[in-house]
């Protein structure tokens, strides 16, 4: 039991540092197009759960055309630059 709560603060504690440190790298864009990144990465091999998880996060309803293969790249790309305005507006 000792063992996996050490672990458990291991993990945590990298996890807490390394999300500091992305954050810091370039005012947040860096983890931003690396989330962009991860995103388009998901919906190419046909994994929508992000999505879904995204609009469940916000409370915000999913429409179930967001989700068509045809949409997905223009999707991610929109939400990235959503999030980019976002940023230079300073709320991130």
């Amino acid at each position: 039991m000792e063992s996996t709560t050490r672990q458990y603060e291991t993990a945590v504690n990298n996890a807490a540092e390394i999300s500091q440190v992305l954050l810091d790298m370039e005012g947040g864009k860096y983890v931003l197009a690396l989330f962009s990144e991860l995103v388009q990465e998901l919906l190419d091999e046909g994994n929508t759960s992000v999505v879904r998880k995204l609009y469940e996060a916000v409370e915000i309803p999913i429409k179930q055309d967001i989700l068509s293969e045809s949409d997905a790249t223009a999707w991610v790309t929109l939400f990235a630059t959503a999030l980019g305005d976002a940023l230079e507006e300073g709320i991130f």
